[in-house]
């Protein structure tokens, strides 16, 4: 009986091993890795160009088009809005129109001429929605202020690359700015912020050459180009800045496999539109905030340490600690936005009264776990000596860990 019931088993298993290889087999193949994904293209060296373009139409039909069809797949999520937020469509891209959500102060009138803050949600270019810094939108407008928070394009709605989230921002940028008398504001006072991947469109507004990029072709045609995108300042919230950070690059060849482009095509529109590259005496103040635990540490810092040596006017705030987008909720959100409304008035653009209450968001409890995760898990880039150096030698501002806590402030 023993004996029967073992021959019964082993036939079960080696079925099911069967089934299970049939499967396997069945399975359609995984995607590549980012480093075979960089083998792929190196091995496309001495091509011809002929040669070369069919290579990659057969990289992209085997592995990207499935890579980028599986990333695709998100709903989109409208931004949030109140009875104050007037809703409108600024661009037409291929898969949808582009909002841009503009939040405006009390007693608000047209033919005001007041200071505006564009605000870019992040999302790593690829997730996201103009709901991020509605918060901070409320409180400027307390402020006195109109802001705006444009949709971009991103890669799981869109299956676009960061260089056209960059378009959209100009675009968005022009298109506000053209509008200055229907929405009350000054067109020489439009202040652009944002964070991670929305901090780096704010930067690159900041910095970025547009007519470099129109020749390019990288800027839509339906843009009025003669309209500058030069802001009076700028909001840099964790910043993505550094397309080619060598401890933390993009990944361009992953994502020109996903879209059927030679990365070899990509470089130079990327260094177009790396902040880092592009600061120089004519940029506009800026004010950056980060933790040590972001991954984007090492940029950020250079990013400091490039406007300290050109002689601008940078307000820095790094805090020991803290992780990427950190300062989404309470009690972050509060002591980040004193941070900027404090640089705005010391830099004019912003008169020190009224005093309004700070906003709030709470963060659930089970949220609060998945943060504290993500705290244990990062690297504290301050505990290495190169960036302590940094610190020390360009007077950077190294804020304790929950320094907000009672007993424990500045």
């Amino acid at each position: 009986m023993v004996k029967l019931l073992f021959v019964c088993s082993v036939g079960v298993f080696m079925v099911f091993g069967m089934f299970s290889s049939v499967r396997a087999q069945e399975r359609p193949n995984r995607p590549p890795t980012r480093g075979q994904i960089r083998k792929m293209f190196k091995d496309l060296d001495g091509l011809s160009d002929a040669e070369r373009k069919a290579r990659i139409q057969e990289l992209y039909e085997k592995y990207g088009k499935p890579m980028l069809k599986r990333l695709t797949k998100a709903k989109y999520q409208p931004g949030t809005a109140d009875e104050n937020t007037q809703v409108y469509e600024f661009k037409t891209v291929p898969k949808r129109n582009l909002k841009i959500y503009i939040d405006f102060p009390p007693n608000w009138k047209k033919t005001d001429k007041r200071v505006a803050i564009v605000f870019w949600h992040g999302g790593g270019f690829t997730q996201g929605n103009a709901g991020q810094f509605y918060h901070q939108a409320k409180y400027f407008n307390k402020r006195g202020l109109v802001v705006a928070r444009p949709e971009y394009r991103i890669r799981d709605l869109d299956g676009t690359m960061p260089h056209k989230a960059m378009e959209d921002g100009i675009s968005a940028m022009r298109w506000f700015k053209a509008r200055a008398d229907e929405f009350g504001i000054d067109p020489d006072r439009i202040i652009v912020g944002g964070g991670s991947a929305g901090g780096h469109l704010a930067a690159a507004i900041g910095t970025v050459d547009a007519d470099a990029l129109a020749k390019m072709g990288f800027v839509g045609g339906e843009d009025d180009q003669s309209i500058s995108i030069k802001p009076a300042a700028m909001l840099l919230y964790n910043p993505f800045v550094d397309f080619f950070e060598p401890l933390n690059a993009r990944h361009v060849p992953e994502e020109s496999l996903m879209n059927g482009v030679d990365p070899r095509d990509m470089i130079p529109i990327y260094h177009t539109i790396s902040p880092i590259e592009l600061v120089n005496k004519n940029t506009p103040p800026s004010i950056i905030q980060f933790g040590t635990r972001d991954a984007f540490y090492p940029q950020q810092i250079r990013w400091i340490v490039a406007c300290r040596e050109l002689g601008l006017t940078i307000h820095d705030y790094v805090y020991k600690g803290e992780v990427h987008s950190w300062y989404n909720n309470s009690p972050h959100v509060e002591y980040t936005t004193d941070n900027v409304n404090k640089f705005l008035v010391q830099v004019g653009l912003l008169s020190p009264e009224p005093k309004v209450e700070l906003p709030h968001k709470h963060i659930n409890p089970r949220r609060a776990e998945i943060q504290q995760s993500k705290y244990d898990k990062k690297t504290d880039w301050d505990e290495r000596e190169r960036f302590q150096n940094y610190i020390r030698e360009h007077n950077i501002q190294l804020i304790p860990y929950k320094h907000y806590e009672k007993g424990n402030e500045e």
